[in-house]
């Protein structure tokens, strides 16, 4: 299970260094540069996530509607069929502020672990290692959106709307 998640995180972490180099060989609002960054994606994960599809548009500076149609016109794309994807910052600063307490407590109200999706098909959670939002932390991702300065309370609010 540790393997797979340095694995993940090293995805991740080429996943974001292709995207970046991308938007610097196609430029800012290339839907060519964009296309590119998706097959890259599905290469890396075998299917684009919401988070994929939002860094994608951010990236690019498009929006997020353009992503989507431009995943629909490429048949051997698989997107994500999860309605909740929620990526934990496991990172050291985060660690600092008390990010241990929120990651024990999402694992503990979903009564998964990272890199598991529930038995619903509902909800996903994964783990990365820095958001490089360390000021604001700890920090959770859902769906793309960031929530930040989170803590126990916080998180059961925000994962109790989720259910």
């Amino acid at each position: 299970k540790r393997d797979r998640m340095l694995e993940e995180r090293s995805a991740e972490l080429i996943f974001k260094e292709g995207l970046e180099e991308i938007v610097n060989s196609f430029g800012k609002r290339s839907q060519e540069g964009a296309k590119v960054s998706i097959r890259n994606c599905q290469d890396y994960f075998g299917y684009v996530s919401i988070s994929h599809q939002r860094q994608i548009a951010d990236a690019f500076e498009l929006d997020e509607k353009i992503i989507k149609t431009i995943i629909k016109f490429m048949p051997s794309i698989k997107e994500s069929k999860v309605e909740y994807e929620i990526v934990c910052c496991t990172g050291p600063r985060c660690g600092k502020n008390g990010s241990m307490e929120v990651l024990k407590a999402i694992k503990s109200i979903l009564g998964m672990d990272f890199n598991e999706t529930s038995k619903d098909g509902r909800i996903r959670l994964r783990a990365q290692n820095c958001f490089k939002k360390c000021k604001d932390g700890p920090n959770i991702m859902i769906n793309g959106k960031f929530y930040h300065h989170m803590d126990v309370e916080k998180t059961k609010q925000i994962l109790d709307q989720l259910k």
